[in-house]
């Protein structure tokens, strides 16, 4: 069926003031009228991460916000730990490995959210860990963890701790500065209602301070620069123009509403539809159940059926599983533009 509703957790529904701001004419970036929604953009990110720290938005995706955050903030020699509940909990472990920084992962079965005694134990066992690399709402599970009290393990052992929030910002509660957290990374097809190309990354002090100290050689995905640039309201390099003037009326949209309102809309639409799920006799994988995605377990072997027959009889576009649930389970997203 041709456009499907999107009840994906990733890319999600983008609402109609968005398009519109997404087709206008085209602006050029190195004007004040870019600088003012650059500006924008920056203070309504920091407002519903509810932190005072730079931001810097890059022209990526939100894994390209990820490899920035390990680049930037660690270098050759480093121990690092990741905690590992799904597939994209484990990205972080990939990356570091990738430029060869030695990668101590944490992990528990899918479906499970690791638990800060576990993660204390960890770093216990494995002295040196300069940087907690960990995921607040797993996306491939529907797994929320306790970033606030992973940040007090993290900062007991004398690590920075770096967030992926791709799916939690907007959906959860995040709470950057007052939580200790030293990076957080979301990305723009998520709660934040933009199509795909945009991410974003907030750093704490600590962060840049250890960006100065040093770091593994980068070009385009310099934060150092970013940040730099950011204070001016620019970009260092080109950026996706159309897709910054979608994320500010987007931004815009959730400060109006309220980062509070936004936060406990998702809760009643995703306790609603786990409320369903279990009044139809399926089961739910995470017991720690994340606001932005609900992982269904229907009976053995109907999963790909229930997916085609979603999108194909009511043109509702749902997610599979991945990995080794592939064919196991099926994923509703509930995540940015959604009503009751």
């Amino acid at each position: 069926m041709k456009n499907a509703r999107l009840f994906t957790p990733g890319p999600t529904a983008v609402p109609p003031e968005v398009l519109e701001a997404l087709g206008r004419p085209l602006i050029h970036h190195r004007t004040d009228e870019f600088r003012a929604a650059h500006r924008e953009i920056m203070d309504n990110l920091r407002y519903i991460m509810r932190t005072d720290n730079p931001v810097a938005v890059l022209t990526t995706s939100g894994s390209g916000a990820m490899e920035a955050a390990v680049v930037n903030l660690t270098r050759p020699g480093d121990r690092v730990m990741a905690t590992v509940n799904g597939k994209f909990s484990n990205r972080w472990a990939v990356i570091a490995r990738r430029y060869g920084v030695e990668t101590v992962t944490v992990e528990t079965e899918w479906g499970e959210p690791v638990t800060p005694a576990r993660l204390r134990q960890a770093f216990e066992d494995n002295p040196g860990v300069s940087v907690l690399f960990t995921t607040h709402s797993e996306t491939s599970t529907a797994v929320l963890q306790d970033m606030e009290e992973f940040a007090g393990v993290a900062r007991e052992h004398g690590a920075l701790i770096v967030v992926d929030g791709i799916t939690s910002v907007g959906a959860h509660d995040v709470r950057a500065d007052d939580w200790g957290l030293d990076a957080v990374v979301g990305g723009a097809q998520k709660g934040v209602m933009t199509p795909p190309g945009l991410a974003y990354i907030s750093l704490s002090p600590r962060a840049i301070a250890r960006m100065e100290e040093g770091r593994h050689p980068c070009f385009y995905l310099d934060l150092l620069a970013a940040v730099k640039s950011a204070d001016k309201g620019d970009t260092p390099y080109t950026p996706a123009i159309a897709l910054f003037i979608g994320l500010q009326r987007a931004l815009r949209m959730m400060r109006e509403e309220g980062i509070e309102n936004v936060v406990a809309r998702h809760a009643r639409n995703a306790g609603a539809v786990r409320a369903a799920v279990a009044a139809l006799g399926l089961g739910l994988l995470s017991s720690s159940p994340s606001n932005a995605v609900t992982a269904v377990v229907p009976p053995e072997g109907t999963a790909p059926e229930i997916v085609k027959r979603m999108e194909r009889d009511f043109g509702v576009k749902v997610a599979g599983g991945q990995e080794h649930l592939k064919g196991k389970i099926f994923r509703l997203g509930h995540l940015g533009y959604y009503d009751a």
